[in-house]
């Protein structure tokens, strides 16, 4: 892992590890299959029933989910400093932060849930990879209070679709 050094604004750093950003997933060839038949012939539903943005849609999400699967998922640097969470290019300090919860059921598993205070983002989802849960509950049960974080759907559906 690449060491920068860190502003004194984030404080000392206490764990840091790297995780992918999503986990990667591998579709076998009946799914492959059906997926683009089914793209077909909804683009084929669309174009015969003179819907050109519909098709235009489904061909462009066609290509981007064809572009996600096969990209290779981007490696990104988190942090626990004396001051707060450090996920890769944005800092929570501790006083924006209001709770957090480390996920251990399926699908949100090895997950950690950080409660802000921002109102168009209130929950930051942080992936703890192999990392030890108890250092990481630890360290910041020292700053803040756990509390469980019920999944929404889009939680539920970010991870189904690996996204």
């Amino acid at each position: 892992m690449e060491h920068r050094p860190l502003s004194p604004y984030f404080g000392n750093i206490l764990l840091e590890w790297s995780a992918p950003e999503h986990d990667t997933f591998e579709l076998g060839p009946k799914s492959q299959v059906i997926i683009t038949i089914t793209l077909v012939l909804i683009i084929a539903w669309a174009l015969y029933t003179d819907s050109p943005i519909m098709a235009i849609t489904f061909i462009l999400a066609g290509i981007t989910g064809y572009l996600l699967h096969i990209a290779e998922p981007k490696i990104y640097h988190f942090a626990i400093t004396s001051r707060g969470v450090l996920t890769h290019d944005e800092f929570y300090a501790f006083d924006t932060i209001q709770s957090f919860f480390i996920h251990t059921d399926a699908p949100l598993d090895g997950l950690l849930s950080l409660h802000t205070r921002g109102r168009l983002v209130s929950h930051v989802h942080v992936p703890l990879s192999d990392l030890d849960r108890a250092t990481v509950r630890r360290l910041l049960r020292e700053h803040l209070r756990e509390e469980p974080h019920d999944p929404s759907m889009i939680d539920i559906l970010e991870k189904f679709l690996h996204i």
